[in-house]
């Protein structure tokens, strides 16, 4: 199929693309041990720098995102009417905690879930999804009383 030039050019490509591939993961793993991969987000007016969260900072989040009924990440964030929660939530990612709620409050809920999709950018979405499906049940756990 190939010539032993093709071949050649064939596997000078793909140990570019492995060797590119290498060099980006370094850069992702140094980065974070850095405290240099980040988001800056704006809402309101106002600029916000999102860090990698935490499990702590996932944990409140998540609490916040598990009452908004959808199947999927991006269902979740193109809802509409959830200003409240988003707030919260992203309250959680930038600062820990909810003192930032009411400052969010007074933004769009498209600038509100922008600004939480590029907060959840910075983990996989498989582990995201894990996340709200444990604090759905968890929720789904507390709520229902034992018979």
């Amino acid at each position: 199929m190939f010539n032993s030039k093709g071949k050649a050019i064939m596997f000078c490509l793909t140990l570019f693309k492995f060797l590119s591939m290498e060099q980006n993961a370094a850069k992702i793993v140094t980065s974070a041990i850095l405290d240099m991969d980040f988001k800056t987000v704006v809402v309101a007016g106002n600029a916000y720098i999102i860090m990698p969260p935490t499990m702590k900072k996932l944990a409140g989040a998540g609490y916040w995102l598990s009452g908004i009924k959808g199947d999927t990440i991006k269902e979740v964030f193109l809802s509409k009417d959830n200003i409240e929660a988003f707030s919260h939530a992203l309250s959680w990612l930038i600062q820990g905690d909810e003192s930032l709620f009411e400052e969010l409050l007074n933004g769009t809920d498209k600038e509100l879930s922008d600004a939480l999709e590029e907060a959840y950018s910075l983990i996989s979405a498989e582990n995201f999804s894990k996340l709200l499906a444990l604090a759905k049940n968890v929720a789904n756990l507390t709520a229902k009383p034992k018979q």
